[in-house]
């Protein structure tokens, strides 16, 4: 179960940064020696698909994977959390 959550929560973690910043409704450029944000602008309009392939191709992997540990990790602890709690809790 939890080799799976974990799994999940990596691959869809290229469409999780995608809906993060449609929601937030702006692209970044980032200078790739300093790290520094070199320039942001208002996401023009397109749809999800086409954002997700223009992503990966200026940002590459790295870019489609933003936060994926801190989200395989929050799953991994969550899912352990709700097991022992579940069976800690549950009627004999």
């Amino acid at each position: 179960g939890a080799l799976g959550t974990g799994i999940a929560q990596l691959v869809t973690t290229p469409l999780d940064v995608v809906r993060n910043r449609v929601m937030a409704g702006t692209t970044t450029t980032t200078d790739d020696e300093k790290g520094e944000v070199v320039a942001a602008a208002t996401a023009e309009s397109s749809s999800y698909s086409t954002r997700l392939i223009q992503l990966a191709k200026k940002e590459g992997l790295s870019g489609l994977f933003l936060g994926a540990a801190p989200r395989v990790g929050k799953a991994l602890v969550s899912g352990a959390i709700q097991f022992a709690t579940y069976e800690e809790t549950k009627q004999q």
